[in-house]
């Protein structure tokens, strides 16, 4: 075997586990969260003054907690059903991580000057690279799900949402510099759709489970011998 048929195997096995890559994964999203409520600073007014000032934090603030709480769900319930992990998926994880660590440092702009434009362009355009990020990760990885009839009908329709939302996300991040609405618009939208899109087929969730139920069963039938 040559050195480059060597370093092309290298490429596609990877030794982690994806235990491993959704604990990495799981502690950088809390990193996430918990940076985004430090951005909250305590106002040096008082009473109705003081809440009158702290508010577009607070709206920020609680609109990108919910945003990169949804992108979380996201990204475990597509890793749920994940059978194969390749050096290539780590690298495109890698980079869905990305973008979600400049989620508060978008806050933070928004926040701060909640009615310029570098914030909430921000903010639309980690959605959209998030996305393009995580379509290529999915793509990267084997799941034997993806061979039931049910989930290639399922797949093609969600294929063709993402695709529409990665187009809306990096268009709404340009105009945002027209009208900072535009992109606060654009990171809602995503938190919404993501929320009421439809789940895989019941027939492949059962699948799911049915892999899953020989690992939980195995120490025991360890134990038994």
């Amino acid at each position: 075997m040559d050195f480059e048929q060597a370093n092309g195997l290298a490429w596609q096995d990877s030794p982690m586990s994806k235990s491993r890559l959704e604990l990495f994964s799981d502690g950088v999203f809390a990193i996430v969260l918990t940076l985004l409520v430090l951005n909250l600073k305590v106002p040096a007014s008082h009473g109705l003054t003081a809440l009158r000032d702290i508010t577009p934090a607070l709206v920020v603030h609680a609109a990108s907690f919910f945003l990169v709480g949804v992108l979380w769900m996201v990204h475990h319930g597509s890793l749920a059903r994940v059978d194969r992990i390749s050096n290539r998926s780590l690298f495109y994880n890698l980079l869905v991580l990305f973008w979600v660590t400049l989620l508060p440092f978008a806050a933070e702009n928004a926040a701060d000057r909640p009615l310029e434009p570098l914030g909430a362009s921000l903010m639309a355009f980690c959605c959209g690279a998030y996305l393009l990020s995580f379509l290529a990760l999915r793509l990267s990885v084997h799941s034997a799900v993806d061979d039931l009839p049910e989930m290639q009908r399922w797949r093609r329709r969600r294929l063709i949402i993402i695709y529409a939302m990665i187009v809306g996300d990096f268009a709404c991040a340009t105009l945002a510099w027209l009208s900072p609405w535009i992109g606060y618009a654009a990171a809602l939208a995503n938190v919404f759709l993501f929320l009421t899109l439809r789940s895989p087929p019941e027939a492949v969730q059962d699948f799911v489970r049915r892999m899953a139920a020989p690992e939980v069963g195995e120490p025991a039938s360890a134990e038994a011998a």
